[in-house]
């Protein structure tokens, strides 16, 4: 099944438009860095990591796997959970922003999360956090081992949830991987990066990965 990520709902000004054009003509008119000098992004593009071969599930329970994204757009690929009090919120957070910064360019992009912690995260409940942030986002969950695989596939280092001393323990990956049609991750951006750090860098992974 191909992500489809519907029309965008977020309000795109002229104003954070022409703030990232003007980022971009900066950059390019003083020999500014490109993908591969961007501090806070890592550039796979000449060896992109393969695509994971896991199977896992959308939260409308269609099959799903790493090579059903989009074949006409960008997909940002992200490992997490629901209940993270930090991380996992302000990334997606970031994300929906840097979206809404780049202005038309957003519409290149899917955005997925893969559920660290699908034990806990149903289908209802992954969905209506991920409303919180944009509808279009799409949430995907499995088989808690199938999903581990997955993240190391793409060399996201997480662990299986468990429980220690009456502490539940949910790992994630920081980072946002950039997957192009077939599913290769092509780079990712590094743990904490914020949106006026990711915006300016999207108009620039479409002309050069599509």
């Amino acid at each position: 099944m191909r992500t489809q990520r519907p029309n965008p709902r977020r309000n795109r000004t002229l104003t954070a438009a022409a703030a990232v054009g003007a980022v971009l003509l900066g950059a390019t008119a003083c020999g500014g860095p490109g993908l591969s000098e961007a501090e806070h992004y890592l550039d796979l593009s000449d060896q992109p990591m393969a695509a994971s071969g896991i199977e896992l599930a959308t939260v409308d329970g269609e099959p799903w796997g790493f090579t059903d994204v989009a074949d006409d757009r960008l997909t940002l690929l992200f490992f997490g959970y629901t209940s993270c009090p930090d991380v996992c919120p302000m990334t997606m957070a970031e994300i929906d922003l840097a979206l809404e910064q780049a202005g038309d360019d957003a519409d290149g992009f899917d955005v997925v999360m893969v559920s660290s912690d699908p034990v806990r995260d149903t289908d209802q409940q992954l969905r209506s956090w991920l409303d919180r942030f944009d509808p279009g986002f799409q949430g995907v969950r499995g088989d808690v081992d199938d999903t581990v695989r997955a993240a190391r596939d793409y060399g996201v280092p997480i662990e299986a949830p468990e429980e220690t001393e009456g502490e539940y323990l949910v790992s994630h990956g920081g980072r946002i991987l950039v997957l192009t049609p077939g599913g290769e991750a092509a780079g990712m951006f590094a743990e904490g990066v914020q949106a006026d750090q990711i915006a300016p860098l999207l108009p620039v992974l479409l002309a050069e990965l599509l």
